[in-house]
């Protein structure tokens, strides 16, 4: 059984193609019935759009089987007047499902990622928190990688709030409880007994995925495709990182 992320894990953080191995070890878990979720952090565009992209790269990933915060979304915080922080796409898709921009009186804080971030956002968050506005991380994503650069990811930005103010944050996506048990029922409609316990992750996030998914006693499979680099592995925690690959092409071996 297995949770597998999407970018830098399925597909490429440079071009958005499909990993080496990818479209295979979906194929694959399809054609041999092994119960699986694609748990993505996407805060770009609606679940379905998202998930219609990745079928159109090639990646068949079967009806039941994908999570985003989005699909979540709800159980935190339903539609209102929040404060939203993050890239327009982001903003534009809060608004499509009926939460309403304001900076002045807003009733929570959502914080996504963006490689745009200013000050001036900082002070903005710093100050609404002050006031005791709710924070809402969309998810914990540790680095956020675009264009080949590593920008801080929105984990580490709601740390950086946190510490500043004082304030807690609540999280949405990876790795939250609330996130993982989510993907884990959709597991149980596959396999009614599935336990965090016979899961194993594959991402290429360690500290924003498998970190948290080892406290939940999940077996963890670390991919190099992405944010981390066989030059920089000796900064891991190893005892929270079960396997390491290359990319998930060597975790199709396994899987067949």
């Amino acid at each position: 059984m297995y949770f597998i992320d999407v970018q830098g894990t399925l597909i490429s953080d440079s071009d958005k193609s499909p990993i080496n191995g990818a479209c295979k070890l979906i194929e694959s878990l399809n054609l041999n019935q092994i119960p699986y979720v694609v748990i993505t952090n996407n805060t770009k565009v609606k679940s379905d759009e998202f998930l219609g992209s990745l079928r159109a790269k090639g990646l068949a990933i079967k009806d039941g089987a994908y999570l985003d915060p989005f699909c979540v979304l709800n159980e935190s915080i339903s539609p209102c007047n929040v404060a939203l922080f993050g890239a327009m796409e982001f903003i534009d898709t809060m608004q499509n499902l009926g939460y309403t921009q304001d900076k002045n009186s807003p009733k929570a804080i959502l914080i996504a990622s963006w490689d745009k971030f200013s000050f001036d956002d900082f002070a903005t968050i710093n100050e609404l928190a002050l006031k005791g506005i709710k924070i809402i991380a969309m998810h914990e994503t540790s680095i956020y990688k675009k264009n080949g650069r590593l920008y801080p990811g929105v984990g580490a930005i709601a740390a950086m709030v946190s510490y500043a103010t004082g304030a807690s944050f609540d999280s949405i996506g990876k790795p939250s409880l609330g996130f993982y048990t989510a993907a884990l029922k959709l597991l149980k409609a596959q396999n009614s007994k599935a336990e965090f316990k016979n899961i194993t992750i594959i991402s290429d996030d360690a500290t924003g995925d498998l970190y948290g998914a080892k406290e939940l006693n999940m077996k963890t499979s670390l991919v190099l495709s992405g944010k981390i680099s066989k030059d920089n592995i000796s900064n891991l925690n190893r005892d929270k990182i079960d396997n390491i690959y290359d990319d998930v092409s060597q975790i199709l071996e396994i899987v067949r």
